[in-house]
């Protein structure tokens, strides 16, 4: 993965102003100090899975949810302020269970860089964001902020740097780093350095030849992060590298298995041990989509975020870079991984497995930030699940695989955390791009 922190010349306010995506998305204050706000009359898509509730009302107080259900059933409090969303739809705010904080503006400062593309994940409807790969400073910096105060910005967990051992004294002192750095969760990846300059590769063409963490190691790692009780996902591409893992503990597979079908046994090994698996379809479609320019970047949906898009755009757009992708070997046995990992999603998802939507956006060059989190739960169910299904995943069972008990549904005493939709996804998925607002603890961002 390309170096995603750069120092460059810091711009002036003005410049940073206009050029920031969705600069006016700051929380918009409840009626009144302290209000209820009772959003009635809507359809409800919870995120638990079950049926859609057809007219209902959620009442908002203190930026959780006081009460839900069916509008005969919820009465709003005295002095509360109702909304009226007849004709709209309600969903959790979305959660990418795996992604990066490496686009955006790098003339701003880092802190600034984030904040940038927190903003952005959010007027996309991505109120939560999982980062598996950050500097592990200002990244924590904001994690903590956020219980704080109202937010204009997605929710951020954070892994800090990838832990990945050479020897087992090794990978516990790099796992004691991270933990002491106070983050959520610790990364890691199966193989090890695998080219001179210290880069590291995740391909099928390479991952193979990159050389596995030996056992001792990888339960090192394990074992050393579940002292400190933070949970492991890490990034592998073979079924048996994740067989050996989750063996060993690993709590939550990063991306798709994409060499063969999984099997039964193992499908009941992550069911029995409630391993979380994240395909993360996308980021395959990234390594081969570019062989040509794009048609999508036109798309009012894509434009929305155009001011830090435009960074990568630009080197993507490059004829120069299509020929790289054109000729690329990895790029085409992509193709043929992405097949396999969609096969996967559906079998664990039949399975009972609980699968998480994660994109590995802003990791590098053209993974878009936001909207491919809406690509990815498209791209979920053309693997066959439903609409139904890819909703919870980006959901509720995102949530349960992070372990993050106060998100993910819209459910009594959970943070509000919600998007407005003007369409009904569950007739089609593609609805999903038709955001009426976004709300974040109770507090509608407006634009």
């Amino acid at each position: 993965m390309k170096k995603v922190w750069r120092t460059r010349v810091l711009v002036t306010a003005c410049g940073i102003l206009a050029l920031l995506p969705f600069a006016s998305v700051r929380p918009q204050a409840q009626a009144s100090a302290g209000a209820a706000v009772a959003l009635a009359n809507a359809r409800l898509i919870d995120g638990t899975g079950r049926p859609a509730i057809e007219r209902a009302t959620i009442v908002i107080n203190g930026g959780r949810i006081e009460s839900v259900g069916p509008s005969s059933a919820v009465t709003p409090p005295a002095g509360a302020t109702t909304v009226d969303l007849t004709g709209r739809t309600i969903v959790p705010g979305f959660i990418n269970a795996h992604g990066h904080l490496g686009a955006g503006d790098k003339a701003l400062p880092l802190r600034e860089q984030i904040l940038q593309q927190l903003r952005l994940y959010a007027g996309y409807g991505v109120t939560t964001l999982q980062s598996l790969g950050d500097d592990g400073v200002e990244s924590v910096k904001l994690h903590e902020e956020q219980a704080r105060g109202a937010l204009d910005r997605a929710r951020l967990y954070t892994a800090g740097a990838a832990v990945v051992g050479e020897s087992v004294d090794d990978a516990r002192q790099k796992v004691d780093k991270v933990a002491s750095q106070r983050v959520n969760m610790v990364k890691t990846r199966m193989n090890r350095l695998a080219f001179a300059d210290g880069s590291r590769t995740g391909s099928p063409t390479q991952f193979k030849t990159a050389g596995d963490m030996a056992p001792d190691v990888y339960r090192a790692v394990i074992e050393q992060a579940h002292k400190h009780k933070l949970r492991v996902a890490a990034h592998l591409f073979y079924l048996d590298q994740a067989k050996q893992l989750v063996d060993a503990g690993l709590d939550v597979i990063a991306h798709s298995i994409r060499d063969q079908d999984v099997d039964k046994a193992f499908i009941a090994t992550l069911k029995a041990k409630n391993v979380g698996y994240i395909p993360t379809l996308t980021r395959d479609v990234a390594v081969f989509e570019f062989e040509s320019g794009p048609t999508y970047v036109k798309e009012p949906f894509f434009q929305k975020g155009i001011a830090t898009f435009r960074f990568d755009l630009k080197e993507v757009s490059a004829p120069t870079f299509h020929d790289k992708i054109r000729g690329s070997s990895e790029a085409q046995m992509t193709k043929k991984s992405l097949e396999q990992g969609m096969r996967n999603v559906k079998l664990l998802v039949d399975g009972g497995v609980t699968v998480a939507m994660g994109t590995d956006s802003g990791a590098v060059v053209g993974r878009w930030q936001g909207y491919n989190e809406h690509r990815e739960i498209e791209l979920m169910v053309k693997a066959g699940l439903s609409p139904m299904q890819a909703l919870v995943s980006a959901t509720g069972a995102a949530a349960r695989a992070l372990r993050i008990d106060d998100l993910g549904t819209l459910e009594r005493g959970k943070w509000a955390d919600l998007i407005v939709l003007t369409a009904n996804p569950l007739t089609d998925i593609r609805h999903t791009r038709e955001i009426d607002s976004v709300w974040i603890a109770g507090n509608k961002l407006a634009r």
